[in-house]
């Protein structure tokens, strides 16, 4: 009889557990945490909070059950999850998001897809004159590098060996990962960012299969000035690297100095992006490269709305090591040879015109 009552008992704290569980989801008033939990636990404040809750608003399907997750908490619940780089089930363990893994796994697939809906809306590449004009404003304002509409690197997203083509994903650190190519102005806000190819691919392999790639080349033929810097990709007339043992002194090492001083742009991006979406780096994401490449986009679209709110930056993420700088002969079996020879003459009369202008 005592057995029966305990047995009884028991259910009866357990029905009860999950009635609190429910209220608890329910009832629980994410939309007004407090700046200090939501910076520590979701990498936003409540302003950019609330305009990410109005943003997504429309896209995010609407929960047809009448008990279901409430979208204020989903997108909370992906917020953690990017900003903690933890495995879901340590998010659906926090005590503010009391939900099960399997919830947590499918509410950050719905919120990641709709981030990508809005990707272009967030992610802009500077589509006319005056869009440029202001970019290479700011890069000269900056860092004395005329001319400039953006700053261009790659960076490995690690995530777990893929079913399909494992060897077009495993890279040169020994892991299997996503390259994922970004374009940043000189507040740092990406302007591009392409996530189509495995860690096997090169920047500059890359770089000749991006879109932007054809708008910027037809854009320096038309005879518009303009370039994007980085170092490891070969010399053009719209793509300004350094040059190799320059000696010091002269107007190459001047262009150097400044070529550099002005591609740290990138570098501090690429940081501030992986410093506050610890996902990116912290573990190998758990998912298919198809999946992993959405969820790189829907950091960077948060990237920029943090940068657009001037949040602090977060504490920054530093490349365990840096890639090497690309010979400008090397890798040039899709590309006319003229290009380089051109780029290399409009680098000279760049260097030029630094030394005597700075």
């Amino acid at each position: 009889m005592n057995t029966l009552i305990k047995i009884k008992m028991l259910r009866g704290s357990a029905y009860k557990d999950r009635i609190a569980r429910r209220t608890l989801r329910d009832t629980f008033d994410c939309v007004n945490l407090p700046d200090s939990y939501l910076l520590k636990n979701c990498g936003v404040n409540r302003a950019v909070f609330h305009q990410i809750l109005r943003i997504l608003e429309p896209v995010v399907p609407k929960t047809q059950r009448s008990n279901g997750i409430p979208f204020p908490l989903k997108v909370l619940v992906t917020l953690s999850f990017l900003v903690s780089g933890s495995h879901q089930k340590l998010v659906g363990k926090d005590f503010n998001i009391n939900i099960s893994q399997k919830s947590v796994s499918r509410v950050i697939k719905i919120i990641i897809e709709s981030l990508n809906l809005i990707l272009d809306q967030w992610v802009i590449f500077p589509s006319t004159v005056m869009q440029r004009e202001q970019i290479k404003e700011g890069f000269y304002r900056k860092y004395h590098f005329p001319e400039t509409i953006g700053c261009l690197d790659g960076t490995y997203v690690e995530i777990v060996c893929p079913r399909d083509d494992e060897e077009a994903f495993y890279d040169r650190k020994g892991q299997y990962s996503i390259h994922a190519q970004i374009i940043c102005d000189a507040d740092t806000r990406i302007i591009a960012v392409c996530c189509r190819f495995g860690g096997a691919a090169s920047n500059a392999y890359i770089w000749n299969k991006m879109n932007i790639r054809l708008f910027i080349e037809n854009m320096s033929r038309q005879g518009e000035t303009g370039w994007i810097i980085d170092n490891k990709y070969p010399q053009r007339a719209w793509l300004m690297t350094p040059i190799l043992h320059a000696p010091q002194g002269t107007p190459e090492s001047q262009y150097n100095h400044f070529q550099g001083r002005t591609k740290t742009c990138i570098d501090r991006c690429i940081s501030k992006l992986k410093g506050r979406w610890q996902c990116l780096y912290k573990r190998p994401l758990h998912y298919t490269p198809q999946r992993a490449a959405k969820i790189v986009n829907a950091c960077a679209v948060l990237h920029n709305l943090c940068i657009k709110a001037g949040l602090p930056d977060p504490e920054p993420y530093i490349e365990p090591e840096s890639m090497p700088t690309v010979s400008e002969m090397t890798e040039m079996t899709d590309d006319n040879m003229n290009d380089l020879y051109i780029g290399i003459e409009v680098r000279r009369q760049l260097a030029e015109r630094i030394y005597y202008t700075v």
